[in-house]
């Protein structure tokens, strides 16, 4: 039986096309082939975000802060209104406690330094106590006064404030010496003053912590050199020879914690 070539080719292809098309048609019904490869990035996406954020720390301050310029941008309301000021980095308290200092004329009697703990004020002792007292001076009391209202009265503030008493290496004599008979207790006693003035001043007693350090912190030592052991008696009779270095060193510290 003789098969006509032309004739089977041609039923070849329209059976070709014809099945073509009914693919063609099948996957039109449903989504594009490369939606499923982009929905399994968009989900490991979305899982890698909820792992950064759980694994974040959020300051609340500053979360609240962004919630209220929001909503005074848009004219509208937060439920969480911001009730305190933000609170001062290192840097602000830094450049506050420089301005005090230029605001109360202190330019040679106060400086500003910085050390693992914080932010620190140092007072020369001449405007702290009179020699051989524990007693608080007027002009020491003004900057208190000052510190107390601009950098301590944030209620929302919880960061230590450590207040140091430092002195010379001469031994107390007279009658100071029946009552503090070493540096060690007058230095203490000194700071215990200052922190007892500042809670009379309203400052949170939970924040404050009085320490003496006698003479074995000299004036512009490193925290540090002291904290390593490197002052020793002849370093301190060495930061002790001048009667400046003595005036330096008797002085009051007061830090601002990083925490």
């Amino acid at each position: 039986m003789l098969i006509c070539l032309q004739h089977n080719d041609h039923e070849r292809k329209t059976s070709l096309a014809k099945h073509t098309c009914k693919q063609c048609e099948e996957q039109e019904e449903g989504l594009p082939l490369w939606m499923a490869t982009f929905a399994d990035m968009m989900t490991l996406l979305f899982a890698f975000f909820v792992l950064l954020y759980s694994m974040s720390s959020p300051d609340p301050v500053k979360y609240a802060a962004f919630a209220n310029s929001m909503a005074e941008k848009t004219g509208g309301s937060t439920d969480q209104e911001m009730e305190f000021e933000p609170l001062k980095d290192q840097s602000e308290i830094k450049q506050e406690l420089e301005e005090l200092i230029e605001d109360l004329d202190m330019g040679e009697k106060a400086k500003v330094t910085q050390d693992p703990r914080g932010v620190a004020l140092e007072l020369d002792g001449d405007i702290c106590f009179g020699s051989g007292s524990v007693v608080l001076k007027d002009e020491l009391k003004k900057t208190l006064d000052t510190a107390a209202l601009e950098l301590m009265s944030n209620p929302k503030d919880l960061r230590s404030i450590l207040v140091e008493g430092h002195t010379d290496n001469q031994n107390p004599t007279g009658k100071i010496a029946e009552r503090y008979p070493t540096n060690w207790e007058l230095s203490s006693a000194r700071a215990a003053n200052v922190v007892n003035y500042l809670i009379f001043k309203g400052v949170m007693s939970g924040r404050l912590t009085a320490s003496g350090y006698a003479d074995r912190w000299p004036s512009g030592v490193k925290w540090s050199e002291v904290r390593s052991g490197k002052i020793d008696d002849l370093a301190i009779e060495e930061n002790n020879a001048t009667l400046d270095q003595r005036v330096n060193n008797r002085r009051i510290k007061i830090i601002f914690g990083v925490k």
